[in-house]
């Protein structure tokens, strides 16, 4: 079985929503399989309303107050406008592989992908931001590889412990833990402009 979905277009939705200055930037482990298969990781695609959009869902949720008490099924028919304030507040995600993991791939193939991939992962993030932008990773194999990497590149690691992915069990810990990680932004920001 490959390790590899093929998913052409998805980058390109991607650029759609990317901000023009990126305040912080997520990273996620792989991109979304092709638009007609089931995933929870389909952050940026509008095209239908999905059942189980657990990272689009989650990340808003954690973010914006006034999206926390929402019904997923609400914020799945207003996802372009949430995606929307999600670019214009300067967020963006990618992911740390550039193609779509199959299901199958264990966590030691995962770790290893990554972990070769780092020189086009820390290529690709200088192209997209500076060394103030906060980055935040997303889920064990993207932290516990790519961290200390892009600590020593000289970005902003704003996480010091792993944000688990909003699985099925852990959804509540990852709203939690991602508010938790833009409130020291905003505590940061705010004693910085005190000074």
């Amino acid at each position: 079985m490959p390790y590899y979905i093929s998913m052409p277009t998805y980058e390109k939705i991607k650029q759609q929503y990317r901000p023009n200055h990126i305040k912080v930037l997520l990273i996620a482990e792989s991109p979304p399989p092709a638009a007609a298969i089931q995933s929870s990781r389909h952050f940026y695609r509008t095209d239908k309303i999905r059942a189980d959009d657990r990272l689009f869902v989650n990340t808003i949720k954690a973010l914006y107050p006034d999206a926390a008490d929402l019904p997923e099924t609400e914020l799945e028919q207003e996802k372009a406008k949430w995606l929307k304030k999600f670019q214009a507040d300067g967020r963006y995600m990618t992911e740390a592989l550039q193609e779509s993991l199959a299901h199958e791939v264990t966590k030691h193939e995962r770790q290893a992908l990554i972990r070769d991939n780092l020189p086009k992962l820390i290529g690709h993030i200088k192209t997209l931001v500076g060394p103030a932008t906060k980055i935040i990773l997303i889920k064990s194999n993207v932290f516990d590889v790519a961290a200390q990497p892009l600590r020593q590149a000289g970005f902003t690691v704003l996480n010091e412990k792993l944000l688990d992915y909003p699985g099925h069990f852990n959804q509540k810990a990852y709203r939690e833990k991602l508010a938790n990680l833009v409130a020291k932004i905003k505590s940061h920001n705010k004693n910085k402009s005190q000074l």
